[in-house]
């Protein structure tokens, strides 16, 4: 009997999947747990394995094409077996035993039997039947809503010509062309180039919107004097093997993890209903790749030894460039660190990545001119950081406590480095 693949759920916050690439074609011999096509996540690309042993038969989503979750990507069987009557039984099935249901899609509306009713009535149920009757995903519905389009008039280009987001996203002319965009943002085809959105961009772009309108975001600067952390650091990897060295970012993970033990009300999240404070330092890092940012958590940062978070961190690096993050290494984060000193940045803001309640953001070092308490100049090495803060849940003493600790921390790197 055939086996139909779906679209798998790879992440919690994951809406809809992507294919890639398929790493089998039509008519090739697959095998249970043998990698068979790799799936756009919104965090990461992922290997994802054959579901059976048997022959590709057909390829329903093809490369760089996008899907609802748990519809069929492909069907896995015998040669000579009937894919599409694979596909309809798989539909059947999730319409509990219905034989009508036979598009990849959201479940048909059939239209109501047409009751005496003026024109006008009858010409609106016909226009309703027809848009009932449509292929298209539920994304793809509200985004036409969203931007005016009938979808009517738009071809889809998803399984068996489901429209999907990205047809209306690409759509030029006909109903679009009623959105107008203010002449000053306008520009001519010939100077435009429309790039195409990665699953991680559209999860970016949704996750920033939602934090930015429903977290009342406040922010604190401190500047801390880097001159002694930095003079231990120098020290201290000169005398370690190449696998216990560190870098500065893995101290600022190390400090900030120490410094969230000691303010839990900081390392939390709002619930809606109740506000949740974590027991551990789930720490997220963010990382930029090619496309977009993606957060790999070093879990129970704050019960790691500086070593090992430096260890952690660069196997999550290598991991998210190499595209090879798994769910559980982006996922759970309770606090995260966005680090842009390297990029010559010296002081800037970050959204804070919801349910989180707080961010750090992390400048550059940079020699800086100060008075000392004797009244002298003196140039010291210093950094901003800039605390975002969810005002539900933090209130303003309590990040500039949080940031008072950690530049004890930072500054007198003795009266933290080895606490237990």
């Amino acid at each position: 009997m055939a086996t139909v693949m779906e679209m798998p759920k790879l992440s919690d916050t994951m809406k809809e999947g992507a294919v890639a690439r398929w790493l089998k074609k039509e008519g090739e011999k697959v095998t249970t747990g043998i990698p068979v096509v790799e799936i756009e996540t919104d965090k990461a690309t992922m290997e994802f394995e054959s579901p059976a042993s048997g022959t590709l038969i057909k390829i329903i989503v093809g490369d760089k094409q996008t899907c609802e979750l748990n519809a069929p990507i492909a069907v896995i069987g015998k040669a000579e077996e009937n894919w599409q009557e694979a596909v309809d039984k798989y539909w059947a099935k999730k319409k509990g035993g219905s034989t009508a249901a036979k598009a990849p899609a959201a479940a048909v509306t059939a239209a109501a039997p047409a009751a005496a009713t003026p024109a006008s009535a009858q010409a609106a149920t016909a226009v309703t039947s027809t848009m009932d009757r449509l292929r298209v995903s539920p994304l793809a519905k509200r985004v036409a809503a969203d931007k005016g389009v009938d979808l009517r008039t738009v071809q889809g280009s998803g399984p068996n010509g489901r429209i999907v987001v990205r047809d209306v996203e690409n759509l030029s002319g006909g109903s679009a062309a009623s959105v107008s965009l203010p002449s000053f943002a306008s520009a001519p085809a010939s100077e435009m180039e429309k790039l195409p959105l990665s699953m991680m961009r559209k999860t970016i772009a949704r996750r920033l919107v939602e934090s930015t309108s429903t977290a009342p975001h406040f922010y604190l600067t401190v500047s801390l004097d880097m001159g002694p952390l930095l003079a231990w650091r120098k020290a201290t990897i000169a005398k370690v093997s190449e696998a216990e060295k560190f870098s500065v970012n893995d101290l600022i993970v190390f400090l900030v993890s120490r410094a969230l033990r000691k303010h839990p009300n900081i390392n939390s999240s709002w619930q809606g209903e109740y506000i949740a404070q974590y027991n551990s330092v789930h720490m997220g890092v963010a990382v930029a790749l090619p496309a977009g940012l993606v957060t790999p958590v070093v879990r129970h940062a704050d019960k790691l030894s500086l070593v090992q978070i430096a260890q952690k961190n660069r196997e999550l690096i290598k991991l998210a460039r190499d595209g090879k993050l798994q769910p559980d290494d982006y996922s759970g984060g309770t606090f995260t660190i966005s680090n842009l000193g390297m990029s010559g940045i010296e002081e800037f803001t970050a959204i804070i990545n919801p349910p989180q309640a707080a961010i750090l953001a992390v400048g550059t070092t940079i020699p800086t001119p100060v008075v000392t308490e004797d009244g002298e100049i003196a140039v010291e090495q210093r950094m901003k950081v800039t605390l975002s803060c969810d005002h539900r849940v933090i209130d303003g003493a309590q990040g500039a406590e949080f940031l008072k600790t950690l530049k004890t921390f930072v500054e007198d790197p003795m009266a933290c480095l080895f606490m237990g």
